[in-house]
């Protein structure tokens, strides 16, 4: 068993994360800002450091004594100034390595995603050696694509990257909300006919990875992986049955992908000048990842860290017709 340190464990991810590796057996530290995240983490008997990415000398503090960082911190929040978007994820990533050094920590595991591959128009089947799309405008894939050159050029420890396209659940912060806002008018946007290839990944099934990930022999190190439910689906398909898991029946709101990406850009400025901070209620990054059709090859994933999902899209949809899609 390992000594493990999760920076962002009071996220929706890392959370999980934290839960499921400690329930395994080894020694975990969650780092995060949510204080009732953290009495939660404490509840189930493992550590909570409140720590800021920001605080070299703290996250080193920490470090010390554990042989693996998986790192889930990041800024995710649509609306967010470009500059906290840098400060956050590629500066505060970069603190996190700088942290590692000398260390006891012996492993890297950073979460990435797989996003850095579109922009290019439809792919499927992209694996990790693939090129990465085109630089855009969105600053978290910006801030992505630099932590990885980042990786490359000061991790020192063995380290293991990770690329899912979207990932969903209870508790999910981002995709539910965004349905949750047309639900309310019974209505769930149809970009292009909804037939544009979607490839998510339930949450458990990226726990499943990091897991397999802080056991890999170190010669599966140094490599970036994939990860998916290996299930692509029509993007309005999936939708339109994740909405109907809180008990509402939607129509199709027909669009045209261009058209709304205008939209959308319409949106973000009033948001950006009247409502800073806040999310608009379409984003351009939203359109792109519903009208772009982008497929993953998880077979480095299965082959070399021995994945499988074990959730299924279906599975996952009856659990959280279950159980609610806000729960964690």
């Amino acid at each position: 068993m390992s000594r493990i340190a999760i920076t962002g464990a009071t996220g929706f991810l890392g959370y999980r994360t934290a839960l499921a590796l400690s329930a395994q057996g080894h020694e975990v530290t969650g780092l995060g800002r949510n204080i009732s995240m953290g009495r939660l983490l404490e509840q189930s008997g493992i550590p909570f450091v409140r720590c800021e990415l920001s605080d070299a000398t703290k996250l080193r503090s920490v470090f010390k004594g554990h042989e693996v960082v998986i790192h889930c911190a990041a800024l995710t929040r649509h609306g967010a100034p470009v500059d906290e978007y840098r400060v956050t994820n590629i500066i505060g990533s970069r603190n996190v390595m700088q942290a590692m050094a000398r260390t006891t920590v012996r492993r890297w595991i950073h979460l990435s995603t797989a996003r850095l591959y579109g922009g290019g128009g439809d792919r499927t089947g992209v694996r990790e050696s693939d090129n990465f799309g085109p630089k855009t405008n969105d600053p978290f894939i910006e801030s992505k694509r630099q932590i990885e050159i980042d990786i490359d050029n000061f991790v020192l420890v063995p380290s293991i990257i990770l690329r899912p396209q979207i990932i969903f659940g209870p508790g999910d912060p981002h995709l539910y909300p965004f349905l949750a806002r047309f639900a309310r008018w019974n209505r769930l946007p149809r970009f292009d006919l909804g037939e544009t290839l979607f490839d998510p990944v339930y949450v458990d099934n990226v726990v499943d990875l990091i897991s397999a990930a802080v056991a890999a022999p170190e010669d599966r190190t140094g490599k970036a992986y994939n990860v998916s439910n290996a299930s692509p689906v029509e993007s309005y398909a999936f939708l339109s049955a994740l909405v109907e898991t809180t008990g509402r029946v939607v129509k199709p709101w027909d669009a045209r992908g261009n058209r709304a990406l205008k939209l959308a850009g319409i949106l973000e400025s009033l948001y950006q000048t009247f409502f800073p901070g806040s999310e608009a209620p379409l984003t351009k990054n939203m359109v792109r990842l519903l009208t772009e059709s982008v497929s993953l090859n998880v077979s480095a994933s299965k082959e070399y860290l021995g994945y499988h999902p074990r959730v299924s899209l279906r599975e996952a949809i009856n659990t959280m017709a279950k159980t609610g899609p806000r729960r964690r």
